[in-house]
């Protein structure tokens, strides 16, 4: 496969007592991806076909041309001839098929574009799972389609798999959106033109109508499913916010050396998938709202702020 770097992946180090330390999974799947998108600073070429894909197309082709040629010679002797509608539909059934490989190569070549992408732009989510990162970095990094299969399935369709299942189906986390952090921060934006600039209003008219519609909206905005996760985006992505959280849950402070213990990093990756961070958000937001009219100055990120001081109560 073009551009195929092995470097980091699967080999091993040595520390600095001699002894030999082998890379996690996961720390040789990001090594190989940063090792890819370092030898190719002007962007990787990605090609649509692997060595791996291009060896069984060698042998998958050549087989469905010899089973198209024979449902051809059924089908010429015309509708009354036995076998027919069987042959009619077996050369659709293969004209589809590899419409449908076809079409799978092309996604999965662009899904890995854009995996790629979001690396070298440094926006992968840090709320992604252990799962979901490895897999990021091996459909990112071409191992995925080294590895490739074409299989068909019970239908005879022919399609691209990684690892066992659908191409498509490979769950690789996501990128980050900044949508609600700059939601937050437009909002906050105008509460500080009502409390501060020209034309400001005052507390009983922020209490009594602005600050209704703003909860109200807020509610909304982390009612689904996607807005909590966007919540969950936010907390990970902003360090200083979950080593409040995980301060919080286990009363220890979190200091460089209590990171690299086992309790953190368990705390860390269970999180992502059992704690709705929604809860006490909206709260949060609102008090640095109504503070805008307290005239508490931030030092800092408000919500950043805020959000520290609910989780490390």
């Amino acid at each position: 496969m073009a551009n195929k770097q092995m470097g980091g992946y699967g080999l091993s180090v040595s520390n600095v007592s001699g002894e030999e330390v082998k890379n996690s999974p996961i720390q040789s799947a990001q090594q190989k991806t940063r090792d890819l998108t370092s030898a190719n600073p002007n962007g990787v070429t990605i090609t649509k076909f692997s060595d791996s894909i291009n060896k069984q197309l060698t042998e998958y082709l050549p087989m469905k041309k010899l089973e198209l040629a024979e449902l051809e010679k059924i089908k010429a002797k015309g509708s009354e001839a036995e076998g027919y509608s069987e042959a009619v539909d077996g050369i659709n059934t293969i004209e589809k098929g590899l419409i449908q490989l076809n079409d799978d190569f092309e996604q999965a070549a662009t899904t890995r574009q854009l995996l790629l992408n979001i690396e070298v732009e440094e926006n992968y989510a840090n709320s992604s799972t252990t799962e979901q990162l490895e897999n990021f970095h091996n459909f990112a990094n071409g191992t995925f389609a080294e590895q490739g299969q074409i299989i068909e399935d019970e239908t005879g369709m022919p399609r691209l798999m990684y690892a066992g299942q659908l191409y498509s189906d490979i769950d690789t986390g996501g990128e980050y959106n900044f949508e609600l952090e700059n939601l937050v921060d437009e909002e906050l934006s105008n509460t500080r033109k009502l409390a501060h600039g020209e034309g400001a209003i005052d507390i009983n008219e922020y209490n009594n109508m602005v600050r209704p519609n703003l909860e109200k909206d807020l509610n909304k905005l982390v009612k689904n499913k996607d807005s909590r996760d966007a919540v969950k985006d936010y907390m990970y992505q902003n360090p200083e916010l979950i080593e409040a959280f995980i301060s919080n849950q286990t009363g220890k402070q979190i200091t460089p050396e209590y990171k690299e213990t086992p309790e953190y990093n368990k705390l860390y990756n269970l999180n992502k998938t059992n704690v709705n961070f929604s809860d006490g958000f909206v709260d949060t937001v609102l008090g640095m709202h109504d503070a805008e009219f307290k005239k508490r100055e931030k030092t800092k990120s408000p919500l950043a702020q805020d959000l520290i001081a609910k989780y490390s109560k």
